[in-house]
């Protein structure tokens, strides 16, 4: 099992670049094309043409306005990820296509393969931005080859679907949740409805509103998404008992009927208070705790941990097994999910979007030794 933390010289595509005399060559080249500057003015989308080494050598007025680039020269010579603002484009030996992230790139992919079979090439792309780590871009990309003088470029076209992705995986997740809580409520307000035992009766009735909260819970969720992701989130923060907090999380997912016959433990630290956002908190380390269930099999233990140290506190949880190295390069991803036939996503990214944008900590995993484990760090008090 190779683990994340390896760093090969090149992961994906190949490095190098030309000279500069050369590409100021191929630059004319593409200017002087009176068909590709009519398609650079004509497409909606944004549009770059690439050299064989993958380098910008025109870019249309719609990225430029885009990215609020305004001398499109300063691109030139760029990959796409370094232009666009991918947060890992600067992690390889050579730039955007050769980091340990570009080898699940949709656009990396889609440019080498039209390259390789010099034909049409089409995918989607999941960009993280790096003005903070924790902005989504979903591309679809078309990669098309094109001579011009007798020398080979690609045309790279991306279209922005990442409304379309919100939409789509928003849907998904948040009509999976409130299906399952409104279908519950529906069934016990059935057997009321027939009749039913006096102390059956105050218990189901008990159970509805654990439903009904858990519905109210679930769409307010959605709503601090929404805005988190439209950057209007304003969190409230509160001084939270973390050991009240952990122990609540547990008692929620220790027994859930989705995750069956596994143990789920807890060490932490006692009489430690942080100043957080109780809801958004208590959600991100839900997220960790059921994934780290549904990851597991029936026997498996699950362990919720927390220090406090030196300002920070850290809460981890661990469970057996390793996730693929493919899965662990795309795991922040928005659209990216490793359970799509049960309907389910944005868990990781939205931990990433709430513990790092608007709580100020860190999230972040590893994996080693046949375990996984995902944290969250934060401080014990917010900076202002």
């Amino acid at each position: 099992m190779h683990e994340i933390d390896q760093e090969p010289d090149s992961w994906f595509a190949s490095a190098g670049r030309v000279s500069h005399e050369v590409l100021q060559q191929e630059t004319t080249k593409v200017a002087n094309s009176k068909l590709i500057s009519a398609l650079l003015n004509a497409m909606p989308d944004f549009l770059l043409v690439l050299n064989e080494k993958r380098q910008i050598v025109a870019v249309n007025q719609r990225l430029l306005m885009t990215f609020g680039v305004a001398d499109p020269e300063s691109l030139l010579g760029l990959r796409p990820g370094e232009a666009v603002g991918c947060t890992h484009a600067h992690e390889g030996p050579d730039g955007c296509g050769t980091a340990k992230h570009c080898a699940v790139c949709g656009a990396v992919l889609a440019i080498m393969a039209c390259q390789n079979s010099g034909l049409p090439q089409q995918g989607e792309c999941q960009l993280m931005l790096d003005k903070d780590g924790c902005t989504a871009l979903d591309l679809d990309v078309l990669a098309t080859p094109v001579t011009i003088e007798g020398e080979l470029f690609t045309v790279l076209a991306l279209r922005d679907i990442s409304s379309e992705k919100r939409r789509y995986v928003m849907e998904r997740v948040f009509f999976h949740d409130i299906l399952n809580s409104a279908g519950g409520i529906r069934g016990l307000a059935a057997l009321l409805q027939e009749g039913t035992t006096p102390a059956a009766e105050d218990e189901y009735k008990g159970w509805m509103v654990n439903l009904a909260d858990n519905l109210i819970e679930e769409i307010n969720h959605q709503r601090r998404l929404l805005d988190a992701e439209r950057g209007a989130y304003q969190p409230n923060f509160e001084t939270v008992d973390l050991s009240e907090l952990l122990h609540d999380v547990r008692r929620l997912y220790e027994h859930h009927e989705r995750v069956p016959d596994r143990k789920l433990e807890l060490e932490l630290p006692v009489g430690y208070t942080l100043v957080t956002d109780r809801p958004l908190l208590r959600r991100i380390v839900g997220n960790m705790v059921l994934n780290a269930l549904e990851a597991s099999n029936r026997g498996d233990t699950v362990t919720i941990r927390a220090y406090c140290s030196n300002g920070l506190v850290q809460i981890l949880v661990t469970n057996p097994g390793e996730m693929s190295v493919d899965v662990q390069l795309q795991l922040f991803k928005r659209s990216f999910s490793t359970k799509e036939k049960k309907g389910r996503g944005l868990g990781t990214y939205s931990m990433k979007l709430f513990g790092e944008r608007y709580l100020g900590g860190k999230v972040d995993f590893r994996c080693s030794d046949g375990m996984t484990t995902f944290f969250i760090e934060l401080p014990l008090t917010p900076s202002t």
